[in-house]
Protein backbone atom coordinates (compact mmCIF):
# COMPACT_ATOMS: atom_id res chain seq x y z
CA UNK A 1 0.00 0.00 0.00
CA UNK A 2 1.44 3.57 -0.94
CA UNK A 3 2.44 5.89 1.78
CA UNK A 4 1.48 9.25 -1.02
CA UNK A 5 -1.71 9.85 -1.76
CA UNK A 6 -2.74 9.49 -5.41
CA UNK A 7 -4.87 12.78 -6.48
CA UNK A 8 -5.77 10.93 -9.63
CA UNK A 9 -7.22 7.74 -8.02
CA UNK A 10 -9.08 9.97 -4.56
CA UNK A 11 -10.61 12.39 -7.12
CA UNK A 12 -12.40 9.74 -9.04
CA UNK A 13 -13.28 7.71 -5.59
CA UNK A 14 -14.62 11.02 -4.62
CA UNK A 15 -16.94 11.46 -7.72
CA UNK A 16 -18.60 8.18 -6.44
CA UNK A 17 -19.61 9.89 -3.02
CA UNK A 18 -20.23 13.68 -4.26
CA UNK A 19 -21.96 12.25 -7.60
CA UNK A 20 -24.38 10.65 -5.47
CA UNK A 21 -25.23 13.21 -2.74
CA UNK A 22 -25.66 15.63 -5.47
CA UNK A 23 -28.86 14.52 -7.00
CA UNK A 24 -32.89 15.10 -6.50
CA UNK A 25 -32.20 16.70 -3.15
CA UNK A 26 -30.49 19.84 -3.96
CA UNK A 27 -32.81 21.17 -6.24
CA UNK A 28 -35.32 21.32 -3.17
CA UNK A 29 -33.21 22.95 -1.01
CA UNK A 30 -33.92 26.63 -2.93
CA UNK A 31 -37.61 25.89 -2.45
CA UNK A 32 -37.34 24.82 1.44
CA UNK A 33 -34.79 27.91 2.38
CA UNK A 34 -37.30 29.95 1.66
CA UNK A 35 -39.91 27.93 3.08
CA UNK A 36 -38.05 27.22 6.62
CA UNK A 37 -36.53 31.09 6.01
CA UNK A 38 -32.28 31.54 5.39
CA UNK A 39 -31.33 31.78 8.36
CA UNK A 40 -32.34 28.71 9.93
CA UNK A 41 -32.47 26.40 6.69
CA UNK A 42 -28.41 27.41 6.52
CA UNK A 43 -27.48 26.31 10.27
CA UNK A 44 -29.58 23.04 9.40
CA UNK A 45 -27.29 22.78 6.45
CA UNK A 46 -23.74 23.52 8.40
CA UNK A 47 -25.08 20.84 11.22
CA UNK A 48 -26.36 18.43 9.30
CA UNK A 49 -23.13 18.17 6.90
CA UNK A 50 -21.15 18.00 10.03
CA UNK A 51 -23.18 14.70 11.13
CA UNK A 52 -23.80 13.29 8.09
CA UNK A 53 -19.57 13.16 7.33
CA UNK A 54 -19.26 12.16 10.89
CA UNK A 55 -21.80 9.27 10.00
CA UNK A 56 -19.71 8.33 6.75
CA UNK A 57 -16.36 7.95 8.44
CA UNK A 58 -18.34 5.51 11.18
CA UNK A 59 -19.78 4.02 8.49
CA UNK A 60 -16.23 3.77 6.61
CA UNK A 61 -14.52 2.73 9.53
CA UNK A 62 -17.36 -0.77 10.26
CA UNK A 63 -16.77 -1.10 6.04
CA UNK A 64 -12.62 -1.50 6.77
CA UNK A 65 -12.98 -2.97 9.74
CA UNK A 66 -15.11 -5.91 8.28
CA UNK A 67 -13.65 -8.68 6.08
CA UNK A 68 -16.85 -9.52 4.25
CA UNK A 69 -18.33 -7.36 1.62
CA UNK A 70 -21.47 -6.46 2.31
CA UNK A 71 -24.48 -3.48 2.44
CA UNK A 72 -25.47 -1.80 5.55
CA UNK A 73 -28.10 -4.53 6.09
CA UNK A 74 -25.41 -7.12 5.87
CA UNK A 75 -22.91 -5.25 8.53
CA UNK A 76 -26.15 -4.35 10.67
CA UNK A 77 -26.86 -8.51 10.95
CA UNK A 78 -23.01 -9.02 11.49
CA UNK A 79 -22.79 -6.75 14.38
CA UNK A 80 -26.45 -6.06 15.73
CA UNK A 81 -27.95 -9.34 15.01
CA UNK A 82 -30.36 -11.10 13.03
CA UNK A 83 -33.43 -9.29 13.85
CA UNK A 84 -31.61 -5.84 13.17
CA UNK A 85 -30.33 -6.81 10.12
CA UNK A 86 -34.75 -8.06 9.24
CA UNK A 87 -35.71 -4.50 10.18
CA UNK A 88 -33.08 -3.01 8.05
CA UNK A 89 -33.21 -4.87 5.29
CA UNK A 90 -37.07 -4.26 4.93
CA UNK A 91 -36.60 -0.53 5.80
CA UNK A 92 -33.93 -0.64 3.07
CA UNK A 93 -35.90 -2.52 0.13
CA UNK A 94 -38.37 0.94 0.60
CA UNK A 95 -36.50 3.69 1.43
CA UNK A 96 -33.98 2.89 -1.71
CA UNK A 97 -37.31 2.11 -3.92
CA UNK A 98 -38.73 5.77 -2.96
CA UNK A 99 -35.12 6.87 -3.73
CA UNK A 100 -35.02 5.77 -7.03
CA UNK A 101 -38.54 7.33 -7.66
CA UNK A 102 -37.55 10.46 -6.68
CA UNK A 103 -34.66 10.20 -9.33
CA UNK A 104 -37.37 9.41 -11.83
CA UNK A 105 -39.66 12.04 -10.89
CA UNK A 106 -37.13 14.48 -11.29
CA UNK A 107 -35.95 13.32 -14.14
CA UNK A 108 -38.97 13.48 -16.13
CA UNK A 109 -39.41 16.61 -14.83
CA UNK A 110 -36.14 17.96 -16.10
CA UNK A 111 -36.82 16.18 -19.68
CA UNK A 112 -40.14 18.12 -19.88
CA UNK A 113 -38.10 21.33 -19.27
CA UNK A 114 -36.16 20.57 -21.80
CA UNK A 115 -38.55 19.57 -24.27
CA UNK A 116 -40.57 22.82 -24.33
CA UNK A 117 -43.86 23.37 -25.81
CA UNK A 118 -43.46 21.92 -29.18
CA UNK A 119 -43.24 18.41 -28.60
CA UNK A 120 -46.59 17.76 -25.64
CA UNK A 121 -47.70 15.12 -27.86
CA UNK A 122 -45.05 13.50 -26.34
CA UNK A 123 -44.99 14.24 -22.91
CA UNK A 124 -47.24 11.29 -21.54
CA UNK A 125 -44.70 8.39 -22.74
CA UNK A 126 -41.65 10.03 -21.31
CA UNK A 127 -41.66 8.59 -17.60
CA UNK A 128 -42.02 5.52 -19.51
CA UNK A 129 -38.40 6.73 -21.44
CA UNK A 130 -36.71 8.11 -18.51
CA UNK A 131 -37.06 5.09 -16.47
CA UNK A 132 -35.80 2.53 -19.50
CA UNK A 133 -33.36 4.53 -19.65
CA UNK A 134 -32.24 4.98 -16.11
CA UNK A 135 -32.15 1.82 -15.95
CA UNK A 136 -29.98 0.80 -18.63
CA UNK A 137 -27.21 1.80 -16.38
CA UNK A 138 -28.03 -0.98 -14.23
CA UNK A 139 -26.51 -3.57 -16.51
CA UNK A 140 -23.05 -1.30 -16.57
CA UNK A 141 -20.22 -2.96 -15.65
CA UNK A 142 -19.31 -1.23 -11.69
CA UNK A 143 -15.78 -0.41 -13.50
CA UNK A 144 -17.56 1.16 -16.46
CA UNK A 145 -20.01 2.66 -14.05
CA UNK A 146 -17.55 4.33 -11.74
CA UNK A 147 -15.65 5.81 -14.69
CA UNK A 148 -18.97 7.24 -16.33
CA UNK A 149 -19.91 8.35 -12.90
CA UNK A 150 -16.65 10.20 -12.60
CA UNK A 151 -17.12 12.11 -16.39
CA UNK A 152 -20.65 13.36 -15.16
CA UNK A 153 -19.85 15.07 -11.84
CA UNK A 154 -16.77 16.41 -13.53
CA UNK A 155 -19.39 18.08 -15.59
CA UNK A 156 -22.51 18.50 -13.18
CA UNK A 157 -20.09 20.55 -10.94
CA UNK A 158 -18.87 22.49 -13.31
CA UNK A 159 -22.33 23.79 -14.51
CA UNK A 160 -23.68 24.49 -11.22
CA UNK A 161 -20.79 26.77 -9.93
CA UNK A 162 -21.68 28.58 -13.41
CA UNK A 163 -25.34 28.66 -12.70
CA UNK A 164 -24.42 29.79 -9.17
CA UNK A 165 -22.70 32.53 -10.38
CA UNK A 166 -24.98 33.54 -12.95
CA UNK A 167 -27.53 33.92 -9.84
CA UNK A 168 -25.11 35.65 -7.99
CA UNK A 169 -25.33 38.17 -10.37
CA UNK A 170 -28.46 39.01 -10.17
CA UNK A 171 -28.97 39.01 -6.35
CA UNK A 172 -30.44 42.06 -4.85
CA UNK A 173 -28.15 43.17 -2.09
CA UNK A 174 -30.21 45.58 -0.73
CA UNK A 175 -33.08 43.61 0.37
CA UNK A 176 -30.55 40.41 1.37
CA UNK A 177 -31.54 40.96 5.00
CA UNK A 178 -35.28 41.01 5.10
CA UNK A 179 -35.11 37.95 3.07
CA UNK A 180 -32.77 36.37 5.76
CA UNK A 181 -35.36 37.36 8.46
CA UNK A 182 -38.26 35.69 6.89
CA UNK A 183 -40.61 32.64 6.73
CA UNK A 184 -38.95 30.90 10.21
CA UNK A 185 -42.23 29.65 11.52
CA UNK A 186 -41.36 26.59 9.41
CA UNK A 187 -38.28 26.51 10.67
CA UNK A 188 -38.38 22.19 10.65
CA UNK A 189 -39.15 21.49 6.84
CA UNK A 190 -36.25 21.69 5.81
CA UNK A 191 -34.37 18.73 8.23
CA UNK A 192 -36.04 16.45 6.69
CA UNK A 193 -34.59 17.72 2.91
CA UNK A 194 -31.44 18.45 3.88
CA UNK A 195 -30.65 14.97 5.19
CA UNK A 196 -31.72 13.43 2.20
CA UNK A 197 -29.45 15.52 0.13
CA UNK A 198 -26.65 15.35 1.86
CA UNK A 199 -26.63 11.54 2.45
CA UNK A 200 -24.38 9.28 0.16
CA UNK A 201 -24.09 6.38 2.98
CA UNK A 202 -25.16 3.86 0.12
CA UNK A 203 -21.92 4.91 -2.08
CA UNK A 204 -19.30 4.14 0.49
CA UNK A 205 -19.42 0.06 -0.07
CA UNK A 206 -18.33 1.20 -3.93
CA UNK A 207 -15.98 4.11 -2.90
CA UNK A 208 -13.87 2.25 -0.51
CA UNK A 209 -14.17 -1.18 -2.54
CA UNK A 210 -12.79 1.47 -5.78
CA UNK A 211 -9.84 2.67 -2.97
CA UNK A 212 -9.10 -0.93 -2.05
CA UNK A 213 -8.49 -2.68 -5.04
CA UNK A 214 -6.29 0.29 -6.04
CA UNK A 215 -3.85 0.22 -2.99
CA UNK A 216 -4.25 3.59 -2.22
CA UNK A 217 -2.33 4.93 1.21
CA UNK A 218 -4.04 4.71 4.72
CA UNK A 219 -4.90 8.61 4.56
CA UNK A 220 -6.80 8.42 1.50
CA UNK A 221 -9.63 6.95 3.17
CA UNK A 222 -10.67 9.22 5.59
CA UNK A 223 -9.21 12.10 3.70
CA UNK A 224 -11.37 11.49 0.31
CA UNK A 225 -14.49 11.77 2.83
CA UNK A 226 -14.04 14.70 4.36
CA UNK A 227 -12.98 16.37 1.40
CA UNK A 228 -16.00 15.00 -0.61
CA UNK A 229 -18.41 16.80 1.97
CA UNK A 230 -16.26 19.94 2.28
CA UNK A 231 -17.35 20.33 -2.26
CA UNK A 232 -20.86 19.13 -1.05
CA UNK A 233 -20.98 21.99 1.34
CA UNK A 234 -19.81 24.77 -0.80
CA UNK A 235 -21.82 23.60 -3.76
CA UNK A 236 -25.20 23.25 -2.06
CA UNK A 237 -24.52 26.64 -0.06
CA UNK A 238 -23.64 28.39 -3.12
CA UNK A 239 -26.46 27.02 -5.00
CA UNK A 240 -29.33 26.90 -2.62
CA UNK A 241 -28.66 30.82 -1.25
CA UNK A 242 -27.80 32.35 -4.86
CA UNK A 243 -31.18 30.93 -6.31
CA UNK A 244 -33.30 31.52 -3.82
CA UNK A 245 -31.96 35.26 -3.08
CA UNK A 246 -32.68 35.69 -6.89
CA UNK A 247 -36.37 34.33 -6.82
CA UNK A 248 -37.58 35.16 -3.57
CA UNK A 249 -41.11 34.04 -2.46
CA UNK A 250 -41.35 32.67 -6.08
CA UNK A 251 -38.91 30.14 -5.72
CA UNK A 252 -39.86 26.77 -7.53
CA UNK A 253 -39.89 23.09 -6.20
CA UNK A 254 -37.40 22.63 -9.33
CA UNK A 255 -35.57 25.65 -9.02
CA UNK A 256 -35.52 26.93 -12.64
CA UNK A 257 -39.11 27.62 -13.14
CA UNK A 258 -38.65 30.07 -10.23
CA UNK A 259 -35.67 31.18 -12.24
CA UNK A 260 -37.00 31.86 -15.55
CA UNK A 261 -38.41 35.72 -14.86
CA UNK A 262 -34.85 36.73 -13.62
CA UNK A 263 -32.48 35.09 -15.90
CA UNK A 264 -34.50 34.00 -18.71
CA UNK A 265 -35.79 30.82 -20.71
CA UNK A 266 -32.52 29.47 -21.49
CA UNK A 267 -32.09 28.80 -17.64
CA UNK A 268 -34.37 26.56 -18.10
CA UNK A 269 -32.64 24.71 -20.21
CA UNK A 270 -29.58 24.69 -18.39
CA UNK A 271 -30.81 23.70 -15.51
CA UNK A 272 -32.69 20.56 -17.01
CA UNK A 273 -29.39 19.55 -18.04
CA UNK A 274 -27.90 20.24 -15.13
CA UNK A 275 -30.81 18.16 -13.65
CA UNK A 276 -30.55 15.49 -15.80
CA UNK A 277 -27.00 15.01 -15.10
CA UNK A 278 -27.42 15.08 -10.95
CA UNK A 279 -29.74 12.81 -11.41
CA UNK A 280 -27.99 10.12 -13.84
CA UNK A 281 -24.70 10.41 -11.23
CA UNK A 282 -27.03 9.70 -7.86
CA UNK A 283 -29.04 6.92 -10.01
CA UNK A 284 -26.03 5.22 -11.89
CA UNK A 285 -24.49 4.29 -7.80
CA UNK A 286 -28.23 4.15 -6.37
CA UNK A 287 -29.46 1.23 -8.48
CA UNK A 288 -26.09 -0.80 -8.30
CA UNK A 289 -26.02 -0.33 -4.77
CA UNK A 290 -29.60 -1.53 -4.14
CA UNK A 291 -29.62 -5.01 -6.51
CA UNK A 292 -26.12 -5.78 -4.67
CA UNK A 293 -28.36 -5.36 -1.52
CA UNK A 294 -31.02 -7.38 -2.90
CA UNK A 295 -28.59 -10.47 -3.21
CA UNK A 296 -26.09 -10.26 -0.98
CA UNK A 297 -28.27 -9.34 2.09
CA UNK A 298 -31.61 -9.99 1.45
CA UNK A 299 -30.50 -13.23 -0.25
CA UNK A 300 -32.32 -12.89 -3.50
CA UNK A 301 -31.63 -14.38 -6.44
CA UNK A 302 -29.40 -12.46 -9.33
CA UNK A 303 -32.24 -12.12 -11.67
CA UNK A 304 -35.12 -11.01 -8.93
CA UNK A 305 -32.19 -8.39 -7.84
CA UNK A 306 -32.75 -6.99 -10.99
CA UNK A 307 -36.35 -7.35 -11.37
CA UNK A 308 -36.54 -5.33 -8.32
CA UNK A 309 -34.77 -2.88 -8.12
CA UNK A 310 -36.79 -2.01 -11.80
CA UNK A 311 -39.69 -2.68 -10.88
CA UNK A 312 -40.39 -1.80 -7.10
CA UNK A 313 -39.77 1.93 -7.59
CA UNK A 314 -42.68 2.05 -10.78
CA UNK A 315 -45.36 -0.10 -8.43
CA UNK A 316 -44.42 2.79 -5.92
CA UNK A 317 -45.32 5.59 -8.47
CA UNK A 318 -48.51 3.72 -9.47
CA UNK A 319 -49.87 3.45 -5.76
CA UNK A 320 -49.54 7.50 -5.85
CA UNK A 321 -46.75 8.02 -3.83
CA UNK A 322 -44.92 10.89 -5.92
CA UNK A 323 -45.07 14.10 -4.21
CA UNK A 324 -41.24 14.90 -3.97
CA UNK A 325 -40.69 17.06 -1.10
CA UNK A 326 -42.77 14.37 1.23
CA UNK A 327 -41.08 11.99 -0.30
CA UNK A 328 -37.44 13.45 0.70
CA UNK A 329 -38.60 14.64 3.70
CA UNK A 330 -39.81 11.00 4.79
CA UNK A 331 -36.82 8.98 3.32
CA UNK A 332 -34.27 11.78 4.84
CA UNK A 333 -36.00 12.71 7.84
CA UNK A 334 -37.58 9.76 9.38
CA UNK A 335 -35.63 6.47 7.55
CA UNK A 336 -32.29 8.68 7.92
CA UNK A 337 -32.35 9.53 10.94
CA UNK A 338 -33.44 5.55 12.23
CA UNK A 339 -30.17 4.28 9.84
CA UNK A 340 -28.00 7.00 11.67
CA UNK A 341 -28.89 5.35 14.99
CA UNK A 342 -28.28 1.64 14.07
CA UNK A 343 -24.94 2.95 12.11
CA UNK A 344 -23.78 4.49 15.68
CA UNK A 345 -24.72 1.47 17.44
CA UNK A 346 -22.98 -0.76 15.09
CA UNK A 347 -19.97 1.59 15.51
CA UNK A 348 -19.45 1.04 19.22
CA UNK A 349 -19.07 -2.77 18.59
CA UNK A 350 -16.67 -1.87 15.86
CA UNK A 351 -14.72 0.87 17.96
CA UNK A 352 -12.97 -2.14 20.43
CA UNK A 353 -11.84 -4.32 17.58
CA UNK A 354 -8.26 -3.29 18.94
CA UNK A 355 -6.88 -6.45 16.69
CA UNK A 356 -8.46 -5.78 13.34
CA UNK A 357 -5.90 -3.78 11.09
CA UNK A 358 -7.88 -0.28 9.73
CA UNK A 359 -6.54 2.57 7.65
CA UNK A 360 -8.42 4.32 10.34
CA UNK A 361 -9.79 4.62 13.53
CA UNK A 362 -11.85 7.61 14.49
CA UNK A 363 -12.07 6.56 18.66
CA UNK A 364 -14.96 8.71 18.97
CA UNK A 365 -15.56 9.25 23.20
CA UNK A 366 -19.27 8.12 24.23
CA UNK A 367 -20.79 11.49 24.54
CA UNK A 368 -20.40 12.45 21.21
CA UNK A 369 -22.10 9.38 19.67
CA UNK A 370 -24.69 9.87 22.17
CA UNK A 371 -25.24 13.63 21.12
CA UNK A 372 -25.23 12.61 17.49
CA UNK A 373 -27.54 9.82 18.03
CA UNK A 374 -30.27 12.17 19.84
CA UNK A 375 -30.05 15.04 16.82
CA UNK A 376 -30.75 11.89 14.47
CA UNK A 377 -33.37 10.14 16.86
CA UNK A 378 -35.46 13.25 17.72
CA UNK A 379 -35.48 14.91 14.43
CA UNK A 380 -36.76 11.37 12.56
CA UNK A 381 -39.64 11.58 15.65
CA UNK A 382 -40.15 15.38 14.48
CA UNK A 383 -40.97 14.53 11.10
CA UNK A 384 -43.48 11.21 12.60
CA UNK A 385 -44.85 13.94 14.58
CA UNK A 386 -45.68 16.31 11.85
CA UNK A 387 -47.07 13.68 9.42
CA UNK A 388 -49.50 12.44 12.22
CA UNK A 389 -50.79 15.88 13.17
CA UNK A 390 -50.69 17.12 9.57
CA UNK A 391 -48.43 20.09 10.18
CA UNK A 392 -46.64 20.46 7.25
Amino acid sequence: MSKKINWPLMLEAMAVLVGTIIGGGVFVLPYVNIKSGILITNIWLVLLCLIVCLLHLIFGEIILKTNKEMKLPGYAGHYLGKPVKKFLNFVSIFSNAFSLLIYIILANKFLHILMGDNLNYLKPYTFVLVWLVLNIFLFLKIYLASKLNFSLTVLLVGLMILLSGLCFNQINWSGIHHDIQTATNFWYISYGVIFFAIDGLVAMPMMFMFLKNNKVSKRTYKLSVILSYICVFIIFFMFMNTVSLVSGFGTSIDTFTGLMPFLGRNVLILGSIIGLLAVITSYIVFVHYYKDMLICDVNCNKWLGYIVSIFLPLLFLLTNVNKVDNLMSLVGGVIGGVIAVIVLLMYVKVRDKKQTVSPYNLNLPNWLLITVGTICFLGATLQIILRIFNLE
